[in-house]
């Protein structure tokens, strides 16, 4: 039977209540080593914290201040008008779009050729559409080429430019022929209505006298 070490039990009893480190009878807590200085970075991440922490505590104090205060609304910007200026010109079949550039080449257009169909296959339109950077060169381009004789490279004795509208335009343009027939018509059923009233009045008296 092994003999139990008394002294060595209570000793390491009075440790582990007291401390292992001993000076005669007092007993010390054992004495723990200086921590490793942390990285730069987990300093700077918690430096980092500190500053947005007290930040936001600031930004929430300023926005209980300015709790009241309206806010201002972002305004959004309509898409800007665009400045190009697009004719047409019908051309014969198999133009090729360089014939078109050369025609107008002193004012560089975007040029796109375009096929219209009605009706059969055989009813078909030919034309090119030509995109100017403004309006001026647009209106310059008509007054110089409106009416020559481009039959080498376009295929017509007389060319003729004319507005290209964009849906939209096209309605609007429409609408306002439409109404200005209307109004024609009616200031002409208001003319008519006049001169037979005219007539009848007229044709009243000249039989009043004679009778």
């Amino acid at each position: 039977m092994v003999k139990r070490d008394l002294e060595k039990e209570r000793q390491l009893e009075l440790a582990a209540i007291w401390g292992s480190e001993a000076d005669g009878e007092l007993r010390y807590p054992k004495r723990r080593r200086p921590a490793a200085k942390r990285p730069a970075a987990a300093a700077g991440a918690d430096a980092v914290d500190e500053v947005l922490s007290s930040f936001g505590s600031d930004a929430v104090s300023e926005g209980g201040s300015d709790r009241g205060a309206p806010r201002k609304k972002k305004e959004k910007k309509g898409k800007k008008a665009s400045s190009a200026y697009r004719l047409h010109c019908f051309v014969a079949s198999g133009t090729e779009r360089n014939a078109v550039r050369t025609v107008f080449d002193a004012y560089e257009p975007k040029v796109e050729l375009r096929v219209s169909q009605k009706g059969n296959l055989l009813n078909k339109t030919h034309y090119a559409v030509l995109t100017f950077r403004n309006k001026a060169m647009a209106l310059h381009a008509v007054k110089t080429l409106d009416g020559t004789d481009q039959r080498d490279l376009l295929g017509v004795r007389e060319m003729k430019l004319g507005l290209m509208l964009s849906r939209k335009e096209h309605n609007a343009s429409r609408r306002n022929m439409r109404n200005r027939l209307r109004e024609e018509r009616e200031r002409r059923m208001v003319e008519e209505t006049e001169e037979e009233a005219g007539f009848i009045k007229n044709f009243v008296k000249m039989y009043a006298r004679t009778g």
